[in-house]
């Protein structure tokens, strides 16, 4: 009525323009005879640049409509074309693709052979912070993008020679790559390698050279932190980032584990001559000071079992370990023939005693202090340096270093560290 108060309303939209039907596009088969694709990678600074040429193949015909009597999306076409990257490196791209379906989905695999690698020192400058000198890289790889746009890419890569050059000023990353190199490469100066990458073509920053990149700075982080791990998948110390070769305490015997790990770093050695290892035995007084007395005693135990056997003939070299059947007798001779105050019956005679008492007056005669622990961190690390020895390695490649006598960090174990550098 004309007395009613107006009311606000909100303005409706107006009706959106009748866009019409979609294009239905029908496309090809297509050849494609000598052509050449240039391509810039903005990405970088300065930036990367590179040319496929002569490019020969096909792609069979494909629609932006599925299949008919089929609902769906639309089928893929097939793809295949060969030619050259850099003018140099054999190109080969098998695969499926359709340009007209929305999101994008492809299935490619791709294959190229002996590519240069100096032109990509943007990259290596950029994340590794060196350039690269020389080297030819081969790589088989395979990049599928489903249609929510996530990608997902298998990279097998092969480097044969690479070698970088000194560290570029002012960049802003700098790691050991020479060093990853050389742990990374066979006794060839080959490298071989799988880096699967994944991520979204939605993401604006989405770029598959930096991916990969990436992927290759992370290896060669990982050759200068773990790089037993690398080498060898650990050395059996209880994590397989470990660079050590553990002992029990008290101990300077390799144990089995611990001569299993030192077979892979022999085979390891062997395969890369470039490099060369320094070990380093560790103890501690604090940690081991009642194994120590306890290994001793036992040691003592084992030299009375190879007495009594070079008394019979046999050689002493030869024997045995003390079993825990052995023992308690072979104690009993090492106590009645030990030099230090022991209980003794009302004729003067000394008494006998059990096997624990009897270990507790010996284990308080062997002397322990700073220097028997640097000692027996001496011995860890001759022993480990003597088995690799034994293994036919040389000896200009091992180095003993300055031992360590304290433990440091919670998870401390007695050991020999191992390091690596470059010859």
């Amino acid at each position: 009525p004309p007395s009613a108060k107006p009311v606000a309303t909100a303005a409706a939209p107006a009706p959106a323009a009748d866009a019409g039907p979609a294009p239905i596009i029908n496309f090809g088969p297509m050849s494609l005879v000598n052509g050449k694709i240039d391509f810039t990678d903005l990405f970088v600074k300065p930036n990367y640049s590179a040319d496929l040429s002569e490019l020969t193949g096909k792609l069979s015909s494909f629609s932006s409509n599925p299949p008919k009597g089929e609902g769906g999306r639309p089928a893929l076409a097939d793809l295949e074309l060969r030619g050259k990257a850099q003018q140099t490196a054999a190109l080969e791209i098998t695969g499926k693709l359709n340009p007209l379906a929305k999101p994008l989905e492809l299935d490619i695999t791709a294959k190229m052979r002996d590519l240069d690698l100096a032109p990509l020192s943007p990259y290596s400058v950029r994340y590794a912070g060196h350039g690269i000198e020389r080297g030819k890289m081969s790589m088989d790889v395979n990049y599928k993008v489903a249609p929510d746009g996530q990608l997902t890419a298998t990279n097998k890569l092969v480097l044969n020679q690479l070698q970088f050059g000194d560290e570029v000023a002012g960049s802003t990353s700098s790691l050991p790559v020479k060093l990853a190199v050389a742990l990374l490469a066979d006794r060839n100066g080959v490298i071989d390698v799988d880096l699967p990458l994944s991520g979204s073509l939605n993401d604006p920053q989405f770029s598959v050279g930096p991916l990969i990149w990436k992927a290759v700075v992370n290896l060669i982080a990982k050759a200068a932190t773990a790089p037993f791990r690398l080498l060898t998948g650990g050395l059996g110390g209880g994590s397989d980032e470990s660079s050590a070769i553990t002992f029990e305490p008290g101990s300077s015997e390799l144990g089995a584990t611990a001569k299993e790990g030192l077979d892979k770093v022999a085979k390891a050695l062997t395969d890369r001559p470039t490099l060369q290892m320094t070990v380093v035995g560790t103890s501690s007084l604090e940690k081991e000071r009642d194994a120590y007395q306890r290994q001793r005693v036992r040691q003592l135990a084992y030299a009375e079992k190879r007495r009594v056997a070079v008394r019979g003939g046999e050689t002493g070299t030869e024997v045995p370990p003390v079993t825990d059947a052995e023992y308690p007798a072979l104690l009993t001779a090492v106590y009645k023939r030990a030099d230090i105050t022991k209980p003794r019956n009302l004729v003067g005679l000394a008494k006998d005693l059990p096997v624990p008492d009897m270990e507790k007056l010996l284990f308080a005669s062997v002397p322990v202090d700073e220097e028997s622990m640097r000692q027996l961190a001496v011995e860890r690390g001759a022993a480990v340096r003597d088995y690799l020895l034994a293994k036919k390695l040389p000896s200009e490649r091992l180095f003993l270093g300055a031992v360590r006598t304290s433990a440091s960090g919670g998870d401390w174990k007695p050991g020999a560290e191992l390091s690596l550098t470059m010859r």
